[in-house]
């Protein structure tokens, strides 16, 4: 996608998509693209190389969006049957990836850079299979000949060998074209992959809207309403955009409306509660009662904010108290503000790159198109998860069941002021509000953090932080049970999953080094009070 790359397709056993692995390294990869334009040119010169075309339709791809397969002029070269033979895995099924050279009109010069996957599978007996890239017809295809060698333009020069090693844990390895420091860029997942999960979440979205319509009417959820039609309208843009400007435009506004979707779809879900007389009869009591059980050994009738309300030392009137209350204040604020700035920086350098003459740097656009995608499906998603438990187990909170019902808490959080403040504007906006289970919150918090720290490392890092301390917060500021907090980890889990940046291989892999851990630190333990 974009450049012209090693490409091995593999086999998912579990699933019904495939990985496209891309490792060609840059000087491979500027040789291959040297060669084509001095063959384009004729006498030694280089001919622009055209951007990649950007689509939602990678699992899909309607004629106006084929292409060629990189910026290599397919028409200008041999009009022999050259080939490049590229060695694959150890699999016994490979899919066929369709290439079409149609040209398709665009206005700012991008060639069409899709795939289409052809999701047939052809019996390989032979591990030693290479995939054949005709570069006449535009085929990618099997060629079981052992003997096939690579032919580009008339040269004998053997890529074969410019693959990566054959672990077999898939992954698909961009090509580090405009990284001086020569890293890669790894995902687990092919670009067809983030568009099947990017066009699902938007239909999630617009499905949630005539849901919620058809239950309390369109009035009452008015604004989740309009961001769910932005959703729709700028999808459709975005699928049939003529050119990469278009679909930029429309990505961005896109992008822009799921964001909307967090405030407008939270206030259409207590509107629908609220209508359907869910509120009758909210889970608070089974989940107060629930956190008595698992930590009633620790706090109070299990709960962080009742210690901390009875505690001399870091109560709410103490200087710890009200400095711990106005770092978790902050910390749990800060919640709103993570996911919007990465997505900026995405959309920021998506917009870089299509606005460049650098050809290398323009080859980065289907990587931030495929990132975008990515944290969008990692972010958003854990919302429309916690929205459909808060319909099924709607709660209000230990701020409002244990404070003002039970009136349990005998002091207020105000902190130095600010804290008080930010509370009493938190407390007003979320009136008719019954999202208490699981914690969003900590959910998408997590998600963030964990989906920055694979495209901006840094940022992934401060924000994981802020999550473990939004998690704090919720239950000291009493706003969560702790409860909610156990039942978002498995929506963080599993979004981050949806979105493409882990497998489940990884976090089986944290899963088992934990437990191995543990246990060797219960083995040493042992042992030295054995020896005494």
């Amino acid at each position: 996608m974009g450049v012209q790359q090693q490409s091995e397709l593999q086999s998912q056993s579990s699933a019904k998509y495939f990985s496209l692995r891309e490792d060609v390294s840059t000087e491979s990869l500027s040789d291959i693209d040297s060669q084509a334009d001095i063959n384009n040119t004729g006498n030694g010169g280089k001919d622009y190389v055209s951007p990649p075309r950007l689509s939602l339709w990678g699992w899909y791809t309607p004629s106006q969006y084929r292409g060629n397969s990189s910026g290599v002029n397919m028409k200008n070269l041999s009009a022999s049957e050259d080939t490049i033979s590229l060695s694959s895995l150890d699999h016994q099924q490979q899919p066929m990836l369709m290439i079409d050279s149609s040209n398709s009109d665009n206005e700012d010069g991008a060639s069409g850079k899709d795939f289409k996957i052809d999701i047939h599978l052809k019996e390989d007996d032979d591990d030693n299979t290479r995939i054949k890239y005709n570069t006449r017809g535009g085929t990618l295809r099997n060629s079981s000949n052992k003997t096939q060698t690579t032919a580009l333009n008339n040269s004998n020069k053997d890529i074969t060998t410019l693959g990566g090693s054959t672990n077999s844990t898939s992954k698909f390895l961009y090509s580090s074209v405009d990284q001086s420091n020569g890293s890669t860029i790894r995902y687990p997942y092919s670009p067809s992959y983030s568009d099947a999960t990017f066009t699902i979440l938007c239909g999630v979205v617009v499905l949630f809207s005539i849901v919620y319509s058809l239950l309390v009417g369109p009035i009452q959820i008015m604004f989740a309403f309009l961001v769910s039609i932005l959703v729709f309208i700028s999808y459709i843009c975005a699928s049939f955009a003529a050119n990469n400007r278009i679909y930029l435009y429309s990505i961005t506004a896109l992008a822009v409306g799921l964001g909307l979707t967090i405030p407008s779809f939270f206030a259409a879900t207590g509107a629908v509660v609220l209508g359907t007389g869910r509120d009758k009869e909210t889970w608070d009591i089974q989940l107060f009662k629930s956190d008595q059980v698992l930590m009633g050994w620790m706090w109070p009738k299990g709960q962080m904010a009742i210690f901390v309300d009875e505690s001399s030392i870091v109560g709410p009137d103490s200087f710890i108290g009200r400095l711990s209350t106005e770092i978790l204040q902050l910390s749990y604020i800060s919640y709103y503000i993570w996911g919007y700035f990465m997505e900026i920086y995405i959309l920021y350098n998506l917009w870089r790159c299509h606005l460049s003459k650098d050809p290398q740097q323009q080859k980065m656009m289907p990587i931030w198109d495929q990132r975008l995608k990515m944290f969008i499906c990692s972010w958003i998603s854990t919302y429309f998860i916690v929205f459909s438990i808060n319909l099924i187990f709607p709660a209000e909170s230990p701020r409002v069941y244990i404070g003002k019902k039970l009136d349990l808490y005998k002091n207020k959080l105000t902190g130095f002021g600010f804290a008080g403040f930010v509370r009493d504007r938190i407390d007003n906006a979320a009136k008719g509000s019954f999202g208490s289970f699981p914690s969003g919150h900590i959910a998408t918090s997590f998600a963030i953090g964990l989906s920055s720290y694979k495209i901006l490392p840094a940022y992934g890092f401060i924000s994981t932080i802020a999550a473990i301390l939004i998690a704090i917060a919720t239950m000291y500021l009493r706003y969560h049970y702790f409860v909610d907090f156990l039942a978002a980890l498995p929506v963080t889990i599993f979004c981050l999953l949806y979105g493409g940046f882990y497998t489940p291989s990884d976090f089986k892999n944290v899963f088992v080094n934990c437990f191995y851990s543990i246990k060797s630190m219960f083995q040493n333990i042992l042992s030295k009070f054995n020896n005494k």
